[in-house]
C-alpha cells in the first residue's frame, strides 16, 4: 500500500458540528448504543460513541464490544482466504469435498457447489427450517442435513448453483466449518492466532472466550428496550473442532469493537496489510473486492465480490463502496471502505429502530456513513 499519509485533523468546531448530528440520528433512531470509527490512509483517526453497553449504566466506549451480525462473514473470509491460500486451494474448488460430505443440489447431483458459489451467495443454498433448529442447539449436522429426504429442503428448488444469486445464512456459516475443517483448530482460535492477534485485535465468535472484564454490549430491541440477547452472560464455549456442527457462527456471531473492525477493513483496504502486519496476500485481498459477475464457477450477476457487498452510490452519494452490513436481534452494523482513497467508516449499535431501508441497507447506518465522508474524508 501506498506509505501511511497524515489525514488531517478534524477541526473542534466541524467536530461538534458532526458530534450533534450524530447524536440527533441516533437519538432519532432510538438507538440503545452505538460506535463509530473512520479511518484514513491505513489508521483510525476518528471515534466517536452514543449511548449505553446496557440498560441501567454502562456507556458505550471506543472500545465496546458488539456483535455485528452478517459482518461476521466477511470478517471469517478473511481466515478462509487465509487457509486457502496456505494449502493451494483453488476458489473453484468442491465444498463438499473439502469437508467430506455429499453437498450435492439433488436437481443437479453431477454439479459440484463451489467455495467461489457459496462466497458470492449463487450456491442455491436455502436457510431452511434444519438451519435455523442449528442456529437454536437443536439442529442437525451437516452430513444428516444434506443427505436423504433432507437435502431438498437446503437448496432452491428449480435453481441451478451458479446461476442465480441468493443470500444465505447458512452459505455463511459454513466459512466457519471449512476454517475448522482445513486448520484443525476451533474458529476462535485459528482466527485469534492467525487473524485478530497479529492486528492487536480483541474479538471472538464466542463471548464466553472474552477477557471476563470485557466491555461487552447486550442486544436489544428499540424503542421497547427489550433484551433480544445478553452478551454479558453468555460464558459458555467449545474449545474442541467440529466442522460438521459448527455452522452457527461465522454466519454473525463475531463480537468485536468498532476500531477493531476498522483494522479489517484496512487490510482488505490496502492490499492484505495493516501496519507491519500481512495478514492476505495482495491478490487474495483484491479478489475478494472483485465484482464476481460471470467468473469461473459463477455464471450469473452475482453483483458482489467474496462474502463483500460493492455499493456505488447506495451508502455514500458518488463513491463506491465495499463491506457488509449486519441486521440481527434488533441491531444494525456497517462496515465500508472506499479503496480508492483508502477511507472508511464502522458504524456498531447494539439496539435501534432498524426497520427503515434504502435500497437494500439500513438507513441510519447510510446517514452516520454519509455525516462521516462529508465531515471527516470530504470536509468542503
Amino acid at each position: 500500500p501506498a506509505a501511511a499519509l497524515a489525514a488531517a485533523p478534524i477541526s473542534p468546531e466541524a467536530k461538534d458540528v458532526l458530534e450533534h448530528q450524530l447524536n440527533s440520528i441516533f437519538t432519532l433512531y432510538e438507538t440503545m448504543g452505538g460506535s463509530v470509527a473512520v479511518f484514513q490512509n491505513g489508521q483510525v483517526t476518528y471515534t466517536y460513541t452514543f449511548g449505553r453497553r446496557y440498560l441501567g449504566g454502562g456507556d458505550v466506549t471506543p472500545d465496546s464490544l458488539f456483535q455485528c451480525g452478517s459482518i461476521s462473514k466477511l470478517v471469517g473470509n478473511i481466515g478462509l482466504m487465509q487457509l486457502l491460500e496456505r494449502q493451494n486451494i483453488p476458489l473453484d474448488a468442491d465444498v463438499g469435498e473439502l469437508l467430506g460430505i455429499p453437498l450435492r443440489h439433488p436437481e443437479y447431483p453431477d454439479l459440484p457447489i463451489t467455495l467461489r458459489q457459496l462466497m458470492t451467495h449463487t450456491a442455491a443454498l436455502d436457510d431452511s427450517y434444519t438451519y435455523h433448529d442449528g442456529l437454536d442447539g437443536e439442529g442437525r449436522n451437516l452430513q444428516e442435513m444434506f443427505s436423504g429426504e433432507r437435502v431438498k429442503g437446503c437448496f432452491l428448488p428449480g435453481v441451478k448453483p451458479g446461476t442465480k444469486s441468493v443470500y444465505s445464512n447458512l452459505g455463511g456459516g459454513l466459512i466457519g466449518c471449512l476454517i475448522e475443517q482445513l486448520s484443525g483448530q476451533t474458529l476462535d482460535a485459528y482466527m485469534k492466532e492467525n487473524v485478530f492477534d497479529p492486528l492487536g485485535i480483541t474479538a471472538a465468535y464466542q463471548p464466553g472466550l472474552l477477557p471476563a472484564d470485557a466491555p461487552l454490549c447486550d442486544l436489544y430491541q428499540m424503542p421497547k428496550m427489550w433484551v433480544t440477547k445478553s452478551l454479558r452472560q453468555e460464558r459458555d464455549y467449545y474449545t474442541l473442532p467440529d466442522p460438521l456442527n459448527h455452522y452457527y457462527l461465522t454466519a454473525g456471531k463475531l463480537v468485536i469493537s468498532a476500531q477493531d473492525l476498522c483494522k479489517l477493513l484496512i487490510v482488505l483496504c490496502d492490499g492484505g496489510v495493516y501496519g507491519d502486519a500481512r495478514i492476505l496476500s495482495e491478490a487474495a485481498a483484491l479478489e475478494m473486492r472483485t465484482l464476481q459477475n460471470d467468473r469461473w464457477s459463477v455464471s450469473c450477476e452475482s453483483g458482489r465480490g467474496l462474502f463483500m457487498n460493492i455499493y456505488t452510490d447506495i451508502q455514500v452519494e458518488g463513491r463506491t463502496l465495499y463491506g457488509h452490513g449486519g441486521k440481527a436481534h434488533g441491531m444494525l452494523c456497517a462496515a465500508y471502505f472506499d479503496p480508492t482513497d483508502r477511507t472508511g467508516v464502522v458504524m456498531l449499535t447494539n439496539g435501534c429502530n432498524d426497520d427503515r431501508m434504502y435500497n437494500g441497507v439500513g438507513l441510519v447506518g447510510r446517514t452516520v456513513l454519509s455525516l462521516c465522508y462529508e465531515h471527516i474524508i470530504d470536509p468542503a
